[in-house]
């Protein structure tokens, strides 16, 4: 254990079929923290890191899936890793702590092919390391800094490792935020909700280091000097969300371990309702227009369902049923669900079909599905989660064509034949994605001659 470091948030990851590196982000707990004092942003990394637990979530091309003269992208799929340290389980996750020896083993290739070759602490020094240095050379390197006036704490006299009887953390053990409240009506269908949710639990959670789910309003980020050093580097606010948003005040929120303020740039919730309803909105057609407002009251109002009422069931994912054995396990899943932000977000992205369907959505015009699906950013696209949404929902789509085809509605053919030639030119961009690719074009397949509209 004393030759092997343990890896944490930030550490340098590899793929020996990949052209270049990517940074580890650790999600799958939020509670303990190595080589940092604050316990802020090193959040140790276990062996539940899987998915693709990435900053950039590719390592480049992927030498084990060629295509023609090339490769496809990279999109990482880490289904285990090895050689983590098995002496101590984190109870939090139940996870066990990545060593700078673990690698990782991806569905494509099914090696341990992932290796760490940073692991991501950071050598701070302590006031034994300048008590032990001679000030005059020190006075030369630094001369503003009055050496003898330092004192700070060695990082790696914080580390501490966590068994069946220790806990890391404190001060979330003993968090006494109470339970979440319902929203406003008032609130409920616009984007002001997201904000509403996100300030509610700062404000619930100010007496501990719980982080609210990064879907509200994004995540936190520290202000680190009282004045914010992400606030130079443009970090908190991309240009299409300035003049989508307008000028917008973030509120900081002091708590035990230091000030914070949201990043809405990376939220999903909050950045959607605003480019849905300050982009996407006047570009529909009237019945599209209708749609949205409806879509936008029904995915909060399934999101109180789950957070306040603990009852949520999804009605078209299944998959996400059955993961979490919702049928007889609701109320305990939807316990503190805002505390575990990778559960929140898998919740979140699972009303997505229930309410945009419910809404109407096959209902309204082609040309307003076409703008809809084109709003998300790429980015978003390339997450396994958005994708299992997006294709409930365009299965029943079609399932929805078909069904007026079959009853003679040939004043559909038309539309119908339009959309599958956008519908092939948009998922070309994502064909990547072979499995989804070929589901969706067998689906497609039903309407390809139609014979009976002849």
């Amino acid at each position: 254990m004393s030759e092997k470091k343990l890896v944490c948030q930030g550490a340098i990851c590899k793929c020996s079929f990949g052209d270049f590196p990517d940074k580890l982000v650790v999600s799958s707990q939020q509670k303990h923290y190595i080589n940092d004092t604050r316990g802020s942003q090193k959040l140790m990394a276990t062996d539940k890191e899987l998915g693709a637990p990435f900053q950039t979530k590719t390592f480049g091309q992927c030498k084990m899936q060629p295509t023609g003269s090339s490769f496809k992208p990279c999109m990482p799929a880490i289904t285990t890793w090895n050689g983590f340290f098995e002496k101590t389980q984190i109870q939090s996750n139940q996870g066990f702590p990545l060593l700078e020896n673990s690698k990782g083993i991806c569905s494509f290739g099914g090696t341990p092919s992932v290796e760490i070759t940073f692991h991501g602490q950071v050598a701070v020094p302590s006031a034994q390391n300048i008590a032990n240095a001679d000030p005059e050379v020190l006075s030369q390197i630094m001369p503003l800094i009055n050496v003898n006036e330092i004192d700070t704490p060695d990082p790696y006299g914080a580390l501490q490792i966590v068994d069946d009887s220790t806990e890391l953390d404190e001060e979330n053990k003993h968090c006494t935020a109470g339970s979440p409240p319902e929203a406003p009506l008032s609130i409920i269908g616009t984007c002001q909700y997201y904000k509403w949710r996100f300030n509610n639990f700062m404000e619930r959670h100010d007496k501990c280091q719980h982080d609210p789910p990064d879907y509200y309003y994004g995540p936190l980020r520290e202000i680190e000097g009282g004045l914010g050093f992400v606030d130079t580097i443009n970090e908190w606010w991309t240009p299409s969300l300035e003049e989508e948003m307008g000028n917008e005040k973030l509120v900081e929120y002091k708590k035990p371990h230091g000030t914070f303020r949201g990043v809405p740039s990376e939220s999903y919730g909050y950045k959607y309702c605003v480019r849905f309803t300050n982009v996407l909105m006047p570009e529909l057609s009237p019945k599209g227009k209708e749609w949205l407002k409806k879509a936008k009251k029904l995915l909060q109002k399934y999101m109180e369902e789950g957070v306040v009422e603990k009852e949520f069931i999804s009605v078209r994912n299944t998959d996400f049923n059955e993961r979490y054995s919702l049928a007889n396990n609701a109320k305990a899943f939807y316990t503190g669900i805002e505390n575990r932000n990778d559960e929140f977000r898998d919740f979140a992205f699972a009303t997505h079909p229930d309410a945009y369907l419910d809404a109407g959505l096959t209902g309204i015009p082609i040309s307003d599905k076409i703008k809809v699906s084109l709003t998300p950013d790429f980015k978003e696209w390339a997450s396994g989660k958005t994708w299992e949404q997006a294709m409930l929902v365009m299965e029943e789509q079609i399932n929805d064509w078909y069904k007026q085809a079959e009853a003679g509605l040939k004043e559909v053919q038309k539309d119908i034949e339009e959309t599958i030639e956008e519908a092939e030119k948009y998922l070309e961009l994502f064909k990547d994605s072979i499995d989804i690719w070929r589901r969706i074009n067998r689906e497609l397949d039903k309407y390809r001659n139609m014979p009976w509209l002849n």
